[in-house]
């Protein structure tokens, strides 16, 4: 995958992720604060809660765009034109709360359970790491989008940029809630209506650029 459709496909991923956050908060906010130290020693553990997350997405981005290396060859075909198609998915299906209806994956359950399981004997920072490790296989619509687009890089290098620049996305949102600033709780109404609109706004904008890629060809890239 060239340089330039990385890129294209990361700060695509990047939206997604930054739009979609609210959602992020609310499902992994929880886990975001799972065995974090009332006092000295909190931030160090926030930070490393982030950085297993990171790891975690870009761990498993690198290996989903392997095997979409292999599908491509396979298939001979090139799949990316599919990658904002994918993630407008996602949006969508975010915006739709049909992530609450997903069941999940019972390999991955059972992962992360055992994963959260064994961080509860660690030191706070380690534990808190190994917990965000583990919030990449919680089940989540909007994540089976991003999964499928990683994929859809047909590279390694590809699908770690995409599923690292997803996780970026969210940090913004996900820090806030460890830091204790609830917009959900504060403004029910107001973050019911972002949790939906947001994220079919950003469909519709991936939605458009793909359309008019497929238009107007390579210049409009």
């Amino acid at each position: 995958m060239s340089a330039p459709l990385v890129l294209a496909g990361a700060s695509s991923a990047l939206v997604a992720g930054a739009t979609g956050s609210l959602h992020c908060a609310l499902m992994c906010g929880p886990l975001a604060c799972a065995g974090l130290p009332k006092g000295a020693g909190r931030q160090a553990a926030m930070v490393a809660w982030h950085a297993g997350r990171l790891s975690g997405y870009v761990a498993l981005g690198l290996a989903l765009g392997s095997v979409g290396t292999g599908l491509s060859r396979a298939l001979a075909v090139s799949v990316q034109p599919v990658l904002p198609w994918l993630m407008a998915a996602g949006l969508v299906a975010t915006a739709l709360e049909l992530g609450k209806r997903l069941r999940p994956l019972p390999f991955a359950h059972r992962l992360s359970s055992a994963m959260v399981r064994a961080a509860a004997r660690l030191h706070p920072a380690w534990r808190s790491f190994v917990i965000g490790l583990a919030t990449p296989l919680l089940p989540c619509g909007l994540l089976a989008g991003v999964f499928l687009a990683a994929m859809a890089t047909g590279g390694a290098l590809g699908g770690g940029a995409l599923m690292g620049a997803f996780a970026l996305g969210a940090v913004p949102a996900l820090a806030s809630t460890q830091a204790g600033a609830g917009l959900g709780a504060r403004w029910p109404t107001l973050s019911w209506a972002m949790r939906r609109a947001v994220p079919l706004f950003a469909a519709g904008v991936l939605v458009y650029r793909a359309v008019l890629a497929t238009t107007l060809g390579p210049a409009c890239r």
